[in-house]
């Protein structure tokens, strides 16, 4: 009987899998040895059984070492388990490196309605994220900020992520907590604060789905000599009020340059920045970052970024957008109750702001921008969003107003950070 067979057995009556017998089966299957069949069986006996903590952690260490690995052991990272208008990235780390804590970070593009950093920031003319290691590196020690592609990091979990997308097998807090932190171990950050998300245009759709995988991914980390904390933030709504790639942009400028932004992104991005400072050690880290907002050596450092990586910094006061708009107005008078995540992303997918499949063209000046938020009272007939886009716009409107929810009393809106790890 092969490795894989014998996994197979082991895990579907509910035994533990080895260290090594986790390493041989996801080795042999990253080399093609082990075909998608055999895996698939495996990933969801998984699925339906659950791996100890000890195989957890076997099979993200094994996956992180697949490939190359990188090592910044004095930078900071966060990672997002991923949301609607999701900017984070592009607000709290250009504070954190304007506070002296250098930051190399690794992203990706999107799919469905999580959008992607990569998405964003190439929304900038001339902005690029295809950097050689040694160009990198060369820019942590420069500018002390730098955003990259994954590349060939973690290849293992590249490879079984794939399947698991395929094969139903996404939805195991093992294989997600894994997935996460090898990809994180690889990148080589030694602080790293996860920002999960909870809500309907999360993953995890509860607070306390969301705390056990912040809770794992904390744990996970530190046994790799990771420092990390975690956020639980909301996401029962959009973060901010833009959704779409060059939307999202032009707000994170916005709130790096000291103008008004909605108060949930301002909140997050504030919160994230100071818990990085404070893993990364620095003294005073709230002071720090509202000193790097109120002087705009945040808003410096972003631009320098920018820059550095072939970005038109010039662009940035009044970057392009879709010209094509259609103002959604209320339906009816009374207080804004809800504001569905979900509805809203899946009007900015339309509009083509994401990808519905790997292939898709995005619109980079595409997506929703909201107008109003939980708890606003509006009249019949006010603007409550703005979709920019040409494609299917109909389709996109319906959503946004499916979206929302107009009741006849006040609404008290949900806390933006829900807990802290």
């Amino acid at each position: 009987m092969s490795v894989v067979q014998e996994a197979i057995e082991t895990k579907k009556l509910g035994g533990e899998l080895s260290a090594s017998t986790i390493e041989a089966v996801v080795l042999g299957y990253t080399r093609g040895e082990i075909p998608d069949y055999q895996m698939a069986a495996l990933l969801m006996a998984i699925r339906l059984v659950g791996m100890s903590y000890d195989e957890t952690l076997a099979l993200t260490s094994v996956m992180a070492n697949s490939g190359p690995r990188y090592s910044f052991p004095d930078c900071v990272d966060k990672h997002s388990t991923g949301g609607v208008g999701d900017k984070v990235t592009l607000t709290a780390l250009p504070l954190v490196a304007a506070c002296g804590a250098p930051v190399a970070k690794l992203s990706g593009r999107g799919l469905g309605i999580t959008g992607g950093t990569i998405d964003k920031l190439e929304s900038i003319p001339g902005w690029t994220a295809d950097l050689s290691e040694e160009r990198f590196r060369a820019q942590v020690e420069r500018i002390g900020l730098v955003v990259g592609g994954a590349g060939e990091l973690a290849p293992a979990d590249k490879a079984i992520y794939a399947l698991r997308d395929t094969t139903g097998t996404v939805d195991s807090l093992a294989l997600i907590g894994s997935s996460i932190v090898s990809k994180k171990a690889a990148t080589g950050s030694g602080h790293l604060l996860y920002d999960v998300k909870a809500g309907s245009g999360a993953f995890m759709k509860t607070p306390a789905a969301a705390r056990e995988l912040a809770e794992l991914l904390v744990r996970l980390s530190a046994s790799l000599g990771i420092k990390a904390s975690a956020l639980v933030t909301d996401m029962d709504a959009a973060l901010g009020s833009a959704i779409g790639n060059a939307l999202e942009v032009r707000e994170s400028v916005a709130f790096l340059r000291g103008e008004p932004v909605p108060a949930d992104l301002a909140e997050v991005a504030t919160d994230v920045a100071v818990r990085l400072l404070e893993l990364h050690g620095v003294s005073d880290p709230a002071g720090s970052v509202r000193r790097a907002l109120d002087s705009g050596a945040g808003y410096e450092k972003f631009a320098e970024f920018v820059a550095a990586q072939g970005g038109d910094v010039d662009a940035l006061v009044d970057l392009p957008v879709s010209s094509s708009v259609r103002v959604v107005s209320a339906p009816a008078g009374g207080f804004v109750a809800a504001f569905d995540a979900l509805g809203v992303a899946q009007g900015a997918l339309e509009l083509g702001a994401g990808r519905q499949t790997k292939e898709d063209t995005l619109d980079l000046g595409a997506g929703v921008e909201l107008l109003v938020r939980v708890g606003d009272e509006v009249s019949a007939g006010d603007p409550v969003a703005r979709l920019y886009g040409t494609r299917s716009v109909d389709r996109a409107t319906a959503l946004v107003l499916g979206a929302l929810t107009i009741g006849p009393d006040p609404v008290t809106p949900t806390p933006h950070v829900l807990d802290r790890l």
